[in-house]
């Protein structure tokens, strides 16, 4: 019996946490594929208000097309806690450019009402 509750137990526990990083999962993922395809008004458009009150539009994107473009990403793991009822995240990705360097990278994410934005330096 009391295996029986063990295993439930840890398989809410797994399904909780996994409900929780998936919508981040889905955010950071979301933005790299707009910066594979050049969108980066959509890129942008993912970031949280205080991110995009230190990068003007104009700002990101020239930062963005300054550097080698992204070819594709692999998402590796997702993170999320919540301390004093305010949602946080990180994504860990791995990144490979047009000129084949391949880097892992961490993308902070915040919860914004529903959203999960990208917060904090983004690329």
């Amino acid at each position: 019996m009391v295996c029986c509750g063990l295993a439930t137990g840890g398989w809410l526990l797994v399904r909780n946490i996994t409900q929780a990083a998936g919508p981040a999962r889905t955010a950071a993922d979301g933005f790299l594929a707009d910066l594979e395809a050049a969108n980066y008004s959509g890129a942008y458009e993912r970031l949280c208000d205080r991110t995009r009150d230190q990068f003007t539009r104009d700002a990101f994107e020239s930062g963005v097309r300054a550097q080698p473009k992204l070819r594709s990403h692999r998402i590796l793991t997702t993170s999320v806690t919540t301390i004093n009822g305010r949602a946080s995240g990180f994504v860990s990705a791995e990144l490979t450019y047009d000129n084949g360097f391949v880097d892992r990278h961490s993308i902070p994410l915040a919860k914004d009402g529903d959203d999960w934005r990208v917060c904090g330096q983004p690329y």
